[in-house]
């Protein structure tokens, strides 16, 4: 890891820890033990070092969750099983919706660049799983995958990210997800690739429904 490398990661830990808005310059430099020149003559300013800092939270984060996951044969599972890591119980889910909030408010250049990093990335790569689940026989011959990939994506980027969507109070954000994960993955699956999705819901028990979870609710109190 070169000496650049090693300043974006440690400040990457301290927007994680500290939150974009506190982080300092002169607490970057101190931190590092090196002078505050020096950070300026290698990142230019204080939004380059945070844009590079943020970006490379992000893509690492990805990475270990990526390499965590085990063999896949099937496009279906793959998917499933990425996105539910991700999600990882919305812990991780949390810091990077702070995260992103802040820099929209304090750093709104930095966050519109890292917007349209993160999307090309993550649109490039949903397009292709569901080409190779396409191509594997899991998919609807007629489903058109580049408009499926682009209305997915920017529904989940409504529903994680944005204040916008309206969640009944009985679920989290997370849990809404899977469930228009699953129904999105069944509209435009091949009988092959919906027996795929029963034999991979079939290992956990159903998920309440909204009635269930409010029956379950009025009965505690």
């Amino acid at each position: 890891m070169t000496q650049r490398e090693k300043i974006v990661a440690h400040v990457a830990q301290m927007v994680v820890t500290l939150g974009v808005k506190s982080v300092r310059m002169d607490d970057v430099a101190q931190s590092l033990g090196m002078s505050k020149r020096t950070l300026y003559e290698m990142f230019g300013d204080k939004e380059e070092l945070i844009y590079e800092s943020a970006r490379y939270h992000s893509e690492h984060r990805a990475k270990e969750i990526l390499s965590s996951l085990g063999h896949y044969d099937t496009g279906i599972e793959q998917l499933l099983a990425c996105s539910y890591a991700l999600l990882n119980g919305g812990v991780m889910l949390e810091v990077d919706k702070r995260m992103a909030i802040n820099l929209k408010k304090f750093y709104p250049a930095i966050h519109e660049r890292l917007s349209r990093c993160h999307i090309e990335q993550s649109f490039a790569g949903l397009q292709c799983v569901l080409d190779y689940s396409m191509a594997n026989g899991e998919l609807d011959p007629s489903v058109d995958v580049e408009l499926m990939t682009r209305l997915f994506f920017n529904t989940m980027q409504t529903l994680l990210y944005e204040n916008t969507a309206v969640i009944p109070d009985e679920i989290t954000r997370e849990e809404a997800f899977s469930a228009m994960l699953i129904n999105f993955l069944r509209g435009i699956a091949s009988e092959r690739g919906r027996e795929i999705i029963d034999q991979i819901l079939s290992r956990s028990p159903r998920p309440l429904t909204l009635e269930e979870r409010r029956k379950a609710k009025q009965n505690k109190e």
